[in-house]
């Protein structure tokens, strides 16, 4: 790709997302992990300032990739979870198979959404890496102790009515990070609103952990409004797939329609563009 057609797509993701996500240009740098300067430099197109490297970090951020996405009863009920848990102030779980498209429709959501945060985690994440990246996600550079982390991430989300913070790939979580979680969430409760998405032993665990009455998770387990759970993809949904992305060969289609899930659906058709 020319490095003059990476420049304006990537001013244009920047501009998109000051835009919809209404945060300031410093804690987009925050985000980023860029300095100000960075992001003013882009904005005035100061190219010379900014070398190759910086600007695919910078679009590296935007999970860019070449997919056409359908909105598959998935995507919209990940939608609708996301919608409720924002309007009406709810902690919701999302729970499906490894590929039923979860990331997708939450980074969706995300990009698409003012006043709406998002974290992934995962397994070699700390409980101060787990606060830490919440806190990065809402702009602010904050290390302390995670008493002190904790009470800063219920600032942040209590400055707006209707805060949504989405926690991605939560079933990577330990018990000890969930228990922030619940702190978290009695401190924003009645005004924000809290995503909780994993693979099905998300909730298997915490429902195993609060029927034995381990500290704390009958407490969590009672927080969380309702359990979402996703479902296969249809037959209708890969053929939409398909023409979406072009894909006509009729022998591919019936060995797609054995796909147990959307993401080696995905896989297939990307490594079949690649030939």
């Amino acid at each position: 790709m020319k490095k003059q057609v990476i420049q304006q797509e990537v001013k244009t993701l920047v501009e998109a997302f000051l835009k919809i996500k209404e945060v300031s240009q410093n804690k987009m740098a925050e985000m980023l992990g860029v300095s100000p300067a960075t992001i003013t430099n882009l904005l005035n197109e100061n190219w010379e300032k900014l070398n190759q490297s910086m600007l695919l970090k910078i679009r590296s951020f935007f999970d860019t990739k070449e997919w056409v996405a359908i909105e598959t009863a998935n995507f919209s009920t990940i939608q609708k979870s996301c919608n409720e848990a924002k309007m009406l102030h709810k902690m919701v779980g999302i729970i499906g198979y490894a590929g039923a498209g979860k990331t997708l429709a939450l980074r969706n959501y995300y990009n698409n959404n003012s006043n709406t945060y998002m974290v992934t985690c995962s397994r070699a994440m700390r409980t101060k890496q787990f606060l830490n990246e919440i806190l990065k996600g809402f702009g602010v550079n904050f290390l302390s102790s995670d008493f002190e982390m904790t009470k800063r991430i219920i600032d942040e989300m209590n400055k707006n009515s209707g805060t949504l913070l989405i926690i991605d790939e939560a079933s990577k979580l330990s018990e000890n990070a969930l228990m922030y979680i619940q702190d978290i969430w009695d401190g924003v409760e009645d005004n924000a609103g809290i995503v909780l998405a994993g693979v099905e032993y998300l909730y298997t665990n915490i429902k195993k952990a609060s029927d034995k009455n381990k500290i704390g998770m009958p407490e969590f387990y009672s927080r969380v409004s309702y359990w979402q759970k996703l479902n296969t993809p249809t037959k209708a949904e890969i053929n939409t797939i398909c023409e979406h992305n072009n894909i006509t060969d009729e022998k591919l289609k019936r060995t797609l329609y054995r796909g147990a899930n959307f993401r080696l659906i995905r896989n297939a058709i990307q490594n079949l563009k690649t030939i």
